[in-house]
């Protein structure tokens, strides 16, 4: 049991100033409505204040979006009382300072540090620890709000402690959080090492250096009623946020001024992406969009030959949708365009859009590998809706602003068994099958100021074209090879050639598809122009043989 000397005890021990120095420097004024450290202004307040701002945060923006504006409030708190410490107690060792951030957060209630390993060297920018929280704040309150977490919440608390360690060093010193009280564990621990050290492809170091260090409106999006009402503004909002997931790849593009490939899915905003890009690199320049085997493609490629030619003329960009089905003279006359002179062309952007994906293309289709190669230095994939959970219920937000400016005095909006129930779907349609649904249920609910989960689901019982995922990139199983090798041996044996049996399954996919070679295509995952393509090598064949 913990004894009144042990406290004291306790005040004093560590670095300047301890925990007794900054009680000695804190001043309580309540005639004066003032609380101040050290001539700084400190507030007093409940600790269930942080958790309701978690949680409306996570309400309004995401969970996503809320954990990153906790990281970057933390981070800029936490390097405010860093230069707080510095010039409060200017002729503290530099060592002492750092370690007072441990001291502060302990101060001001929001957690007991136990320090597990501290290694720090200030002048080549060496620093490792290792810390165990006890009774946080931010964990304590989500679990008495909401039980056990999945995974860990004190999001505030690790931006704090990264903003105050990087005021003391050159580089950036993160923290992650790899236990936490809130999920069930004993205490929260952290570990932080220098952005080096955590390594720039770590996933927790790219999300803090492109998007809590940095406020973005296009990775942000501001749910405010009064902005997304405006017509123009929610579109410009929907294009930030379809494009977030890709967003660092398509800044990269712009600024090395590349060609690329976008693939993903039908519907999950290959062409937004796509635009969004030609926006970025060519403000005022001038966008063509085509499908693959338009018969309008080659004179639309000399146009803008021509137009690349004359003096002062606008930069062009060219977006080819279903590259698959791309004619392979047409290719060659891409590749030049891309390529002259050995060099991609300053004032020309050739983006190629396919919902295969980049493997596919390469081993089913007819595009030639020079082609995918030039359109393949830093190729871009849009997930699918599904896997963007976090911001399911945001996209429902948007296409409910766009309703409300095209019909006077609609308010509705989702509630929270709603927006869990968008968040549980698949939505194999991706980004216009939510569209149609959540319109839909908004226009029939009977309570159309609140949009509920039954009203989402009545909405897509009703579907009149729903959609299936596919399972053409879907690999087969080992069983599944060994039912298909032992029937082939058969074959095979009979001196039959692979080719042959290929060219039997083509022939039968086109007769159970009455002739239609597309259909016959997509049955076997094949583009209709590969198709087309063996269709005719194998009736030269035949010819031939004859």
């Amino acid at each position: 049991m913990k004894t009144h000397r042990d406290e004291v005890e306790f005040l004093d021990r560590g670095g300047r100033p301890t925990l007794a120095d900054m009680l000695d420097r804190m001043t309580f004024r309540p005639s004066r409505g003032s609380i101040e450290l050290n001539g700084a202004r400190m507030v007093l307040s409940r600790a269930t204040f942080g958790a309701d701002l978690q949680d409306e945060l996570i309400r309004r923006f995401g969970e996503h979006e809320a954990m990153v504006l906790l990281l970057r409030l933390g981070y800029r708190n936490g390097r405010e009382d860093a230069e707080f410490i510095r010039r409060a107690w200017p002729n503290l060792d530099i060592g002492d300072a750092f370690t007072a951030g441990t001291r502060i957060h302990m101060v001001t209630g929001t957690v007991r540090v136990e320090t597990l390993h501290n290694d720090f060297d200030f002048k080549n920018n060496r620093f490792s620890g290792d810390f165990l929280w006890h009774d946080s704040v931010e964990a304590m309150e989500y679990a008495r709000r909401h039980g056990r977490a999945t995974k860990p919440v004190c999001w505030a608390q690790t931006g704090y402690a990264a903003g105050y360690a990087s005021v003391f060093f050159s580089k950036l010193i993160l923290y992650k959080e790899v236990s936490c009280a809130a999920m069930g564990d004993k205490s929260c621990r952290v570990v932080g090492k220098t952005v080096d050290d955590w390594g720039k492809d770590d996933p927790f170091v790219r999300i803090f250096l492109d998007e809590v260090l940095v406020t973005r409106p296009e990775t942000s999006p501001r749910m405010r009623k009064e902005g997304v009402a405006q017509g123009s503004k929610a579109a410009g909002i929907l294009e930030d946020m379809i494009v977030a997931p890709v967003h660092r790849e398509l800044e990269q593009l712009a600024r090395a001024g590349l060609s690329t490939l976008i693939t993903g899915p039908d519907g999950a905003g290959c062409f937004k992406a796509a635009a969004w890009l030609h926006t970025r690199r060519f403000p005022s320049g001038q966008l063509h969009r085509v499908h693959g085997a338009s018969d309008t493609l080659p004179a639309l490629i000399q146009n803008i030959r021509h137009t690349l030619t004359k003096k002062g003329a606008r930069e062009q960009t060219l977006v080819i949708e279903t590259l698959e089905d791309l004619p392979l003279d047409t290719q060659l006359e891409l590749v030049d365009l891309v390529h002259t002179d050995g060099a991609a062309p300053e004032n020309f952007m050739l983006i190629g859009i396919s919902h295969l994906s980049l493997p596919r293309l390469q081993r089913s289709s007819n595009l030639r590998a020079e082609f995918l190669h030039a359109l393949s230095i830093l190729p871009v994939t849009l997930p699918a809706l599904a896997a963007r959970e976090d911001d399911i219920a945001l996209f429902g937000d948007i296409y409910l602003s766009h309703l409300s400016t095209q019909k006077s005095g609609f308010e509705g909006h989702l509630t929270p068994d709603a927006r869990a129930f968008i968040r549980a779907q698949s939505w194999p349609g991706n980004l216009p099958e939510l569209r149609s649904t959540i319109l839909r249920a908004a226009l029939q609910s009977a309570t159309p100021t609140a949009i509920t989960a039954e009203d989402i689901a009545r909405s897509l019982a009703v579907d009149p074209s729903p959609l299936a995922k596919t399972g053409a990139d879907r690999l087969p199983t080992e069983d599944e090879i060994e039912a298909v090798w032992t029937s082939l041996k058969a074959l095979l044996d009979q001196d039959m050639s692979i080719d042959g049996v290929v060219a039997q399954f083509e022939q039968l996919a086109l007769q159970e598809a009455g002739g239609n070679v597309s259909a016959a295509a997509r049955r076997l995952g094949l583009t209709r122009a590969k198709l087309d393509y063996r269709l005719t090598a194998q009736g030269a064949r035949t010819s031939r043989q004859r």
